[in-house]
């Protein structure tokens, strides 16, 4: 005698693949969505907006000097479009997109470089910390 999990009660037929079907929705979810388990975000630790958080919602966040980027850095030495933070392949890559001056993570240069929690950058003068949380929704930047 087999399981009645796939079978419909009310006409006592097998409903073909419910229960694989429910597995493959989960198994085929897009590597570019974020995960809902985690939140991320950005703090500016140096630079003309010090003090200022970020969350990041969506699986490419571009940071620069102009007004098309995601996140505006207003520091000259900081290009248009300098780098993007992309969740990809279920972790968070920064990305240097050309810029001029070039992005820094612990001091070196980097094309392109994973993120980890606490990971600290620098485009230009500007110090960027990049903090994971399992509270979606909630600040994760403390004021002292």
């Amino acid at each position: 005698m087999g399981s009645d999990r796939n079978k419909d009660t009310t006409h006592g037929d097998e409903i073909p693949g419910e229960q694989e079907n429910t597995i493959q929705l989960d198994a085929e979810r897009p590597a570019s969505e974020l995960p809902g388990k985690i939140a991320a975000s950005l703090l500016i630790k140096k630079g003309p907006k010090k003090g200022a958080e970020y969350t990041i919602s969506t699986s490419r966040t571009v940071i620069g000097r102009g007004t098309g980027s995601d996140i505006i850095v207003d520091d000259p030495a900081v290009s248009r479009m300098h780098a993007a933070i992309e969740f990809s392949e279920a972790r968070f890559v920064l990305r240097d997109l050309g810029s001029k001056n070039g992005t820094f993570l612990d001091g070196k240069s980097i094309n392109e470089t994973g993120l980890a929690h606490g990971d600290t950058f620098q485009l230009g003068s500007t110090i960027i910390e990049f903090v994971l949380t399992d509270r979606p929704g909630e600040s994760v930047y403390v004021i002292e």
